[in-house]
């Protein structure tokens, strides 16, 4: 099974889907990460100019712990997603195309950080253009994901439609998250995201620890 996780910033998919691509990967699963900024504004003691290829070699230590195949660095700004428009799309799409995953993991539309928000919804749209023949001039065929899971980061979910248990590879997904020492300066992400994979084990019966997802269509 073939597997794209999207996240706007390097430690956001470890943040709210690290435990279900562990579980991917052991299952032998082929996982691709893809981060759609340069991850330069997460710092105010770090200049960008510094933090952006730190914050690279970053997530290319987190994701030897996920255990994904390939990483994809879009060329788009931190803090500027809202703006990106069509280009940020059909960079998605293009990757839809290339990569034809299964699964499809992104930001949830309802997240209170404005590059989510937007990554959120360029994702649904790039997935439902490319099951279209919209980019056919990029020379691929067309593809339709067989689900969408959308995660949660910095807003937890209301509703949600899936839950992973993640039980047996929190302490997994905790050390990814530990690969992002630049952001673990002013908040303890892993702490923090292993407090709510806790709380959400309360959706999974048995569990110690879940990640839950609510789910859109790859279609209109």
């Amino acid at each position: 099974m073939r597997i794209l996780a999207i996240g706007a910033h390097q430690d956001d998919p470890d943040i709210g889907c690290g435990g279900s691509l562990i579980l991917h990967a052991d299952a032998g699963d082929d996982v691709t990460l893809v981060y759609a900024t340069d991850g330069a504004a997460g710092s105010p003691d770090i200049p960008k100019e510094q933090l952006a290829p730190l914050r690279r070699a970053e997530a290319e230590r987190s994701a030897a712990v996920l255990g994904a195949q390939r990483l994809v660095f879009l060329p788009f700004s931190d803090g500027q997603l809202a703006y990106a428009g069509y280009d940020l799309v059909t960079e998605l799409g293009r990757l839809l195309r290339s990569e034809r995953p299964e699964i499809v993991y992104v930001h949830h539309p309802g997240d209170a950080h404005p590059d989510h928000r937007a990554l959120a919804a360029a994702t649904l749209d790039a997935c439902r253009r490319a099951s279209t023949p919209y980019f056919q001039e990029m020379g691929l065929g067309r593809h339709t994901a067989t689900e969408i899971r959308l995660y949660e980061v910095w807003t937890p979910l209301h509703e949600y439609r899936r839950a992973i248990d993640i039980s047996a590879v929190i302490d997994r997904k905790t050390e990814a998250i530990r690969q992002h020492r630049s952001q673990l300066a002013l908040t303890p992400y892993d702490a923090v995201a292993a407090g709510l994979a806790r709380y959400r084990s309360v959706a999974v019966r048995g569990s110690t620890h879940a990640e839950v997802f609510d789910t859109a269509r790859a279609t209109w």
